[in-house]
């Protein structure tokens, strides 16, 4: 845990390329330094709840905050397996795909909880919307590939036939019947 916590920010560094925020080093930096702050005042409040609480109350007390920090290492988890199978994919255009959907989780992650990282100065503003930026073209590159995704998971035509997989006026007049 202080491996991450006594490092220079990695993040507010003046770094805004799309190079640097594609960089697994960089990624799996941010989500272990969440992970690790979570820990540390995680910790804080349990020892100080134990106190007037006992271990139950203070548990019960901080269980929200124990769920997020298991998320959030669950999530590093994810990551690094992501980009291990990443780095280890053996053909070329398999590996690029893959690439794009775990930059696209990594810093998916990292915008959705970006009032952590901002909070603790671990991400300046202008890098907050680069990460958005970056983010939103990651999505829109997807979409150019979704069609080979479908066919290498072999989706049942029952899924690919429902409304939020047709054209968006599809969608529209289901969403407008369930009264949205």
């Amino acid at each position: 845990m202080n491996t991450y916590l006594s490092q220079p920010n990695p993040v507010t560094a003046r770094w805004e390329s799309e190079d640097h925020l594609r960089d697994p080093k960089f990624q799996l930096d941010a989500f272990r330094y969440r992970t690790s702050r979570l820990l540390q005042s995680v910790a804080a409040r349990l020892q100080k709840h134990t106190k007037t609480l006992g271990s139950f109350g203070a548990w019960n007390r901080c269980l929200n905050h124990l769920l997020t920090l298991a998320e959030s290492h669950i999530e590093s988890v994810i990551l690094a397996k992501f980009i291990e199978a990443v780095q280890n994919c053996p053909d070329a255009s398999s590996q690029a795909a893959l690439k794009l959907l775990c930059d696209l989780y990594a810093l998916d992650r990292i915008w959705k909880d970006i009032g952590t990282y901002r909070n603790v100065d671990y991400v300046a503003p202008n890098k907050a919307k680069a990460i958005n930026k970056l983010t939103q073209y990651l999505s829109f590159q997807v979409r150019n590939i979704a069609g080979e995704f479908i066919d290498a998971f072999d989706l049942p035509p029952y899924i690919l036939r429902a409304p939020i997989a047709m054209q968006s006026e599809a969608y529209s007049q289901y969403t407008q019947l369930v009264g949205f």
